[in-house]
């Protein structure tokens, strides 16, 4: 069995969330357009050269698959 773990509205940086949200394709949108969950990795590869970058990592020790904000 496996679970999927999502983090919700990490403290991320304004700039850090629009730039997962110009570059990343969510996974999913909630049914209201108000929130979307993002894969971690896919995070970790667009926001290299961003301080949140220490947050993102360390989420992904923690095990979490997916941020949604």
């Amino acid at each position: 069995m496996s679970r999927i773990i999502v983090e919700y509205n990490p403290e991320l940086s304004k700039e850090s969330q629009k730039l997962i949200r110009d570059k990343v394709t969510p996974s999913m949108v909630s049914l209201d357009e108000t929130s979307c969950q993002y894969d971690i990795t896919m995070v970790l590869d667009e926001i290299e050269d961003m301080a949140d970058i220490i947050l993102v990592r360390v989420l992904i020790e923690e095990g979490v698959n997916y941020i949604e904000f």
